[in-house]
């Protein structure tokens, strides 16, 4: 029994070591998320003292900082370049629908023509047709007698 019982004492101590390592690696996992999380405030931050900086110097911006203002300013001139080009062609696709949107109500009331036409048209027909019939049925009915 020896043998056995020494078996499940190494099994006994391995599962062990491998709860063990896998605690340690749930703690390593979180205590790694933990100090992202942390860096990640330290950035948001670091933005926030940057644009604070830049709110209260930038015309008049201390040495070395010069480049960095420089840089927003080309930025903030490109936005608005994009964003004039972006209007421009919101204002372009407006002018099209609009555009189309004339047309299909010139269209539209075309149509309404059209089917006023077609039923004085078909109205004539009718008492065309209605007229003949009448004509038709007193000639035979004179022919009859």
């Amino acid at each position: 029994m020896g043998f056995f019982d020494e078996l499940g004492k190494k099994i006994s101590d391995a599962s062990q070591d491998v709860m063990q390592k896998g605690k340690d690696f749930a703690d390593t996992t979180k205590l790694n998320s933990q100090i992202h999380d942390e860096e990640r405030k330290i950035s948001a931050v670091y933005a926030k003292i940057g644009k604070k900086y830049f709110e209260e110097f930038h015309q008049a911006a201390g040495a070395g900082y010069q480049d960095l203002v420089d840089e927003i300013h080309a930025s903030q001139k490109k936005i608005s370049e994009y964003q004039d080009k972006l209007n421009a062609l919101k204002a372009g696709v407006e002018a099209q629908v609009d555009k189309v949107k004339t047309e299909a109500e010139e269209v539209a009331a075309k149509v309404g023509e059209v089917k006023d036409v077609a039923l004085e048209k078909a109205e004539t027909v009718k008492n065309d047709v209605l007229e003949k019939a009448e004509e038709a049925k007193d000639e035979a009915v004179k022919n009859a007698e």
